[in-house]
C-alpha cells in the first residue's frame, strides 16, 4: 500500500493544484497569490514556504503540464514497433492526457503566446522546445528508415499531431453540438482517423 503523502508535500501538491486551474483560467498577469491561497485552502505564507515567488509557482505548474509531453515521447521511443505505430502511440497518449488534464493545455498554450514575463516563463518554454525538438527527431528517425515520407518537414508532422489533439481536447464539449459531428464523445476514434489521415492523406487513390 502507497503511505500517504507527509502533510507538507500534500500542502505543495494542493498549492499546484490550485494555481493551475488559477493560471489557466486567468493567465499569468491576473492571477493572484492571494486566489491561489484560497483556491488551496492555505495561507499566502504557506505557498511562499514552498515556492520563492509567483513566478517560481508559475515555471513548477508549467513543467509539471510539459512532463506529460517528455513522458508520452518516452513511452512512444520505448516501444517495439515501426514509427507509424510509435507515433499512433504518441497521439493517442497525448490526447488522452489532454482530455483527462484540460488544463495542461491551456497553459502551455499560454506559455507559448504572450503570457508572463519572458523571464519567468523562458525556461519552460527552452524545456517544451526540447521535448517538441525529441518528437522531430523520432519522426526523422522514421524517414530515415523508410517508414514515413522523407520530402516533408518532421517539424510541420509534429505541429499537425499536436495542433490536432489540443483542438480537439479544448473544443469536444462545443463539437457535440454539432451535427456532422460523430467522434466528439469517441476520442480513440478521433485520434485514429487523425492519424490515418496524416500517415496517408485524403486524395482517393
Amino acid at each position: 500500500m502507497t503511505p500517504p503523502p507527509k502533510p507538507c508535500a500534500a500542502a505543495a501538491h494542493r498549492v499546484l493544484r490550485a494555481a493551475a486551474e488559477v493560471f489557466s483560467s486567468l493567465g499569468y498577469d491576473a492571477a493572484s497569490i492571494s486566489a491561489i491561497a484560497e483556491r488551496a485552502g492555505v495561507s499566502k505564507a504557506n505557498i511562499f514556504h514552498h515556492f520563492k515567488s509567483k513566478a517560481a509557482l508559475y515555471q513548477q505548474v508549467l513543467r509539471d503540464a510539459c512532463q506529460s509531453f517528455s513522458d508520452a515521447i518516452d513511452s512512444a521511443a520505448r516501444r517495439e514497433d515501426d514509427a507509424v505505430g510509435r507515433l499512433t502511440a504518441y497521439a493517442r497518449q497525448r490526447l488522452c492526457d489532454y482530455i483527462e488534464d484540460p488544463m495542461s493545455s491551456r497553459l502551455v498554450l499560454r506559455a507559448l503566446t504572450s503570457d508572463g514575463a519572458d523571464a519567468d516563463i523562458q525556461p519552460v518554454r527552452d524545456d517544451f522546445a526540447a521535448s517538441f525538438h525529441r518528437l522531430v527527431e523520432l519522426i526523422h528517425a522514421g524517414q530515415t528508415a523508410g517508414q514515413l515520407r522523407a520530402d516533408l518537414s518532421p517539424a510541420l508532422v509534429a505541429v499537425l499531431i499536436n495542433a490536432g489533439n489540443v483542438f480537439y481536447a479544448q473544443t469536444r464539449p462545443l463539437l457535440g453540438y454539432f451535427k456532422d459531428i460523430d467522434f466528439a464523445h469517441d476520442p480513440n476514434r478521433y485520434s485514429a482517423q487523425m492519424m490515418d489521415i496524416l500517415l496517408r492523406g485524403i486524395a482517393a487513390r
